[in-house]
């Protein structure tokens, strides 16, 4: 019998131990979660460059005393917060120290620490749920983050979003259970939204308004307005020691008083004319409804749909009991402020002119239980509809159709999700997992020394963790013109000096205006990495000639198969795995590249007539 948590909670309080109970045991989903998120940490792809070059490289900095540096890191600006990335550094650092690892073992490892978090993260929420809320709506939460191809490459991305979006799963979870123990859940929902903005990313603490307002407004109820007064205060006390420890790093750190959230805050939304997020480009206003759909599939539309059914609902005359068991109805004020978390994070950034997918994250989990009580709803609706169709039948077929169309009702939206989120996973990792496999000690051995370039390919570099201690990931003039990484400065080797984190560097600006220093001859490179994509290297130019067809000076270490995006017609060929449709794609060959002689002129690549003998040996050997 499915036992009511506002009645659960009721026999706590006068001191009986009837409780409600999820579905499924702690131990049972994070067992589930985990083997999932470990293997998002082994496979999943980094999409975003921004992951490289804002975190996974300080953090190689700290560990190991060279990587790339952004604008984003210069005191000029600090809009980075190194508390942040050393909290992931000291994490890592320790697995390099174990024998017979190196640091690509750390990159993995410091991933597997993300998964186990995410899924410790998603249980919590889930328990929570399925306590306070209902055991229906946290078994549909648990099928939605378990099997959203989103949540798969979001659970273990090195991102401030991902990071604050395990702190909302974690501050959701306290905020939904009832005012209790003095208020010390709503403490503690406080302090998880405070620390998912503060260390993480400040936007991010929009998401607990509703919560907030509804607790505050709750808690006078139950506490009276004094007693309210503590807690927030006691709240506000805890969101402040955050923020002070926060600052006090990020001060030693850049020898100079700095308020990182704010400095993002102030770039973000005040920057001014030529500055702020715009300049790095601008999508439509379907954008996430788009990106939504093709990672979260029917679980956006329920999401979407949740209001519309949650008023629906309020409509229906849903029967609370029957002869046989008790169905618990969610009140609907917690409904409504679970629901609006979603809609407020997709209303405000669909506003925004500057869209990018990890915006999003942050919000997967709100997305996902918006979902399952979309669901939960329109089961209870259809329920009682499926009852008033039944008390009218006579014949037993009848009864075998409506029995059929029940199960479908509950089975296929959640078929069909899995369906799709799993072909979706598989089309990501087999079309464009190739710049993850380029390193290997086979193909770049431990020993080796010198530079690896990146010409047209620098968005696709996995970071310094893939490459041997001796060798440094240089850039190549490309058609790009923005501001690309340079170089921290390096400190005393072995030491754990890092002069890079407090000198102002040069050439670093705001304002996304290219600097040249930031590229190297091509004469200064040992190893490279080049891509043929046949829909835009057949028209080779003098900024991107193909490098990988030129035999002459370079050797072809290693390749694979890359999905040529422009040149794959059609829309599902590209978004997702069908299988037995593979030959209707267009590839394209990704390689790793090593010098043999240094070419007399590499604009004679243009002129080559055997182009067209290279390229088909190139596809050959793909």
């Amino acid at each position: 019998m499915e036992k009511s948590a506002a009645s659960a909670s009721r026999s706590r309080d006068k001191g009986t131990q009837i409780t409600v109970r999820p579905i499924f045991s702690k131990l049972t989903v994070f067992s589930t979660l985990l083997v999932i998120r470990l293997l998002a940490a082994r496979y999943a792809t980094i999409p975003d460059c921004d992951e490289v070059f804002n975190y996974w490289e300080p953090t190689h900095y700290l560990s190991h005393n060279n990587g790339l540096q952004t604008w984003e890191y210069s005191p000029a600006y600090a809009i980075r917060s190194w508390a942040y990335v050393g909290l992931h550094a000291i994490l890592s650092r320790w697995i390099s120290i174990l024998p017979q690892l190196t640091k690509i073992h750390e990159f993995y490892g410091l991933r597997c620490i993300f998964a186990a978090v995410c899924a410790l993260c998603e249980t919590t929420l889930y328990s929570s749920l399925s306590i306070n809320v209902g055991r229906r709506i946290g078994m549909f939460y648990l099928i939605a983050t378990m099997t959203a191809a989103g949540m798969f490459h979001a659970a273990t991305a090195f991102l401030p979003s991902t990071f604050a979006m395990y702190t909302t799963m974690l501050g959701m979870a306290a905020f939904i259970d009832r005012p209790r123990a003095g208020g010390l859940r709503t403490v503690e929902g406080i302090f998880w939204f405070a620390v998912g903005g503060i260390l993480g990313w400040p936007f991010s603490m929009a998401m607990a308004l509703p919560f907030v307002i509804k607790h505050l407004l709750q808690i006078i109820g139950t506490f009276g307005f004094r007693k309210t007064f503590g807690i927030f205060v006691k709240g506000a006390l805890v969101a402040l020691t955050v923020l002070a420890s926060v600052t006090a790093i990020d001060t030693m750190a850049y020898k100079r008083l700095e308020f990182v959230p704010l400095n993002i805050v102030l770039y973000n939304v005040f920057g001014g004319s030529g500055k702020g997020p715009d300049i790095y480009g601008t999508e439509p206003w379907w954008f996430y409804l788009a990106n939504l759909a093709l990672n979260f599939n029917v679980h956006l539309l329920l999401a979407l749909m949740s209001a519309p059914v949650l008023f629906l609902f309020s409509l229906f005359p849903i029967p609370t009991s029957n002869s046989n068991n008790k169905q618990y109805q969610p009140p609907t004020t917690t409904l409504i402020t679970l629901l609006i978390p979603f809609y407020l994070w997709l209303g405000v950034f669909t506003l925004q002119a500057h869209k990018e997918e990890r915006f999003m994250f942050v919000a997967y989990p709100a997305l996902c239980v918006s979902s399952a009580i979309a669901f939960h709803l329109t089961l209870s609706i259809w329920g009682t509809i499926s009852t008033a169709i039944s008390s009218k039948m006579k014949l037993p077929f009848q009864y075998t159709a409506l029995s059929l169309i029940n199960w479908g009702v509950l089975f296929v939206p959640m078929a069909a999700g899995l369906i799709l989120s799993l072909s979706r996973i598989v089309a990501i990792l087999t079309n464009y997992s190739a710049p993850m496999s380029m390193y290997g000690p086979q193909y770049l051995p431990e020993n080796a020394i010198g530079n690896i370039c990146f010409g047209k390919e620098w968005y696709r570099f996995p970071s310094s963790y893939f490459l041997p201690d001796g060798v440094r990931p240089k850039f190549l003039k490309s058609a790009f013109a923005g501001l690309l990484p340079g170089q921290f400065l390096e400190g005393t080797p072995g030491t754990l000096e890092r002069p890079g984190i407090w000198v102002i560097p040069e050439g670093m600006n705001d304002e996304n205006k290219e600097d040249m220093s930031k590229y190297v001859d091509i004469s200064a490179c040992d190893y490279l990495v080049d891509s043929y994509l046949p829909s835009s290297s057949s028209h080779p130019s003098a900024e991107e000639p193909n490098y990988m067809l030129d035999d002459s000076a370079w050797e072809r270490i290693h390749c694979e198969k890359f999905l040529d995006a422009a040149g794959t017609l059609l829309f599902l060929d590209r978004a997702f795995w069908i299988p037995g449709m593979t030959r209707r794609k267009t590839w394209g060959g990704y390689c790793l590249l090593k010098r043999q002689q240094e070419p007399d002129n590499i604009l004679v690549m243009l002129e080559k007539d055997s182009w067209p003998d290279d390229e088909r040996i190139l596809k050959d050997e793909l």
